[in-house]
């Protein structure tokens, strides 16, 4: 697995772990050196161009998200996850996304290494799709471990009954972006869990959003739960358009099951 180096690092909590517990200046200088969006000139087509710390969105082999239609059968070992005590921080309009980040209370253990849950959030419609099908909801858990290395666990959500867990963010939900509301534990105890899971998918990726950082564990879950429409207009309001980057091509990587 590869390592990030500090400089990348510090970029990555700017553009993507942007919590209370970092200093937003980082994201605002960030950002303001190269503005970035899901459309036009500044689209995903354009992201490697707008500025050389995003050359990896261009350059890169092994970036995500992809289309999952051939994988390798292997005996995969079990993930532990332990949400059993989630403390939030806040739900944030970043106005890419619809991000909850949480203080503490997640981890998750892969490859005999512990990563800790530093925030979720989603995209409308889905950025991994699974045989070419697309879904109209993905949450990413984003994990980091204590040498920086970064696991992000997939969830997609297919057209069905309401999600009581997606209810209780919707209720909270900011509309505008760069808008936040306070989260109590409450508020995301149906996100809590803990058992192992071994009905997954697997593949090393990279971020989906600029700095586009690759040497990513990237974790899909099989197990797809449901959402309404009324769930699904909810955040699509807020979004105000969709937030997924094309899927990028496979290359040499190998997708396990």
């Amino acid at each position: 697995m590869k390592f990030i180096s500090t400089k990348s690092f510090c970029l990555l909590l700017a553009m993507l772990l942007v919590t209370p517990l970092w200093a937003s200046a980082s994201e605002k200088t960030a950002d303001s050196q190269a503005k970035w969006s899901y459309e036009g000139a500044t689209g995903p087509a354009h992201w490697g161009d707008l500025a050389p710390e995003y050359s990896t969105c261009k350059q890169g082999k092994n970036q995500s998200p992809i289309n999952i239609n051939k994988s390798s059968k292997v005996k995969l070992p079990a993930i532990k996850f332990d949400y059993s005590m989630l403390i939030p921080e806040n739900i944030v309009n970043t106005g890419h996304s619809i991000q909850v980040n949480v203080r503490s209370g997640g981890t998750l253990k892969l490859d005999d290494k512990d990563f800790e849950l530093k925030q979720f959030h989603f995209h409308s419609p889905s950025e991994n799709r699974v045989d070419g099908e697309s879904y109209p909801l993905e949450a990413h858990y984003v994990h980091l471990s204590k040498d920086n290395e970064i696991a992000v666990v997939a969830l997609l959500f297919k057209p069905g009954m309401a999600s009581p867990s997606l209810g209780t963010l919707i209720n909270n939900m900011p509309i505008k972006a760069g808008q936040s509301n306070r989260l109590g534990a409450k508020d995301i105890q149906g996100f809590e869990r803990s058992k192992q899971v071994t009905d997954y998918f697997r593949y090393n990726g990279s971020l989906t959003t600029p700095p586009c950082t690759e040497g990513v564990r990237w974790i899909v879950l099989k197990t797809l739960p449901t959402m309404s429409r009324q769930q699904l207009d909810a955040f699509q309001r807020a979004l105000k358009q969709p937030n997924n980057r094309p899927v990028q091509p496979l290359n040499a990587r190998i997708i396990f099951r």
